[in-house]
């Protein structure tokens, strides 16, 4: 696959991580985990999972995360293929204008963008939140938040190749093909809504 951008959308703990690897795996794609950014800056601080971060956190990731973005852009070669992971609220105007950021970075490669919204029942995600390799990636592990983001209104797009996904009860090797199938799809123009 290439020249392909697939976003892995969903809340943490719903398995972004583990089956974007597959997916990168898969088709040869870059991985570009949302831990891979944020990492830069959690690397400077006590992070433990649970307890809140501090003020102004974000904003510094930012800063990293538009440095990513404008390399995939302008030094990136063409061909190249990437899979970005994020959680994003829903209904939250500033979340979906990094999803957009997302979209204009695939129109200024001239990439098919593949965004998959990723769910799964809170009491597996609850399951899987506290998972000891989340802690050693800076993750959060805290099942309580975990099923309250997870219970917030989901992300949604109308963008005509969004793929949503329950991985409740899908092996991340089989979503991973399910995501890959239809990334292929999107590319060929054969999608099936």
């Amino acid at each position: 696959m290439k020249n392909t951008i697939i976003h892995l959308i969903g809340t943490p703990g719903v398995g972004k991580y583990t089956i974007g690897g597959h997916v990168a795996a898969m088709t040869g794609a870059r991985f570009v985990d949302n831990h891979s950014v944020a990492n830069v800056i959690f690397n400077l601080l006590p992070i433990d999972g649970v307890t809140p971060l501090p003020e102004g956190v974000w904003d510094r990731v930012s800063q990293v995360r538009a440095a990513v973005l404008d390399t995939v852009a302008h030094l990136s070669p063409p061909e190249m293929s990437f899979v970005f992971t994020n959680y994003m609220r829903g209904a939250d105007p500033v979340e979906y204008e990094a999803f957009l950021h997302m979209v204009a970075l695939a129109d200024a490669r001239q990439s098919v963008f593949v965004p998959v919204v990723l769910r799964c029942d809170t009491a597996e995600l609850r399951r899987r939140i506290v998972a000891p390799s989340r802690r050693e990636r800076m993750k959060m592990v805290d099942p309580v938040q975990g099923a309250r983001l997870n219970e917030l209104p989901e992300f949604d797009t109308d963008h005509p190749n969004k793929l949503r996904l329950d991985v409740t009860s899908v092996e991340p090797a089989d979503a991973a093909r399910l995501i890959v199938d239809w990334a292929q799809r999107c590319n060929a123009g054969t999608r099936e809504d």
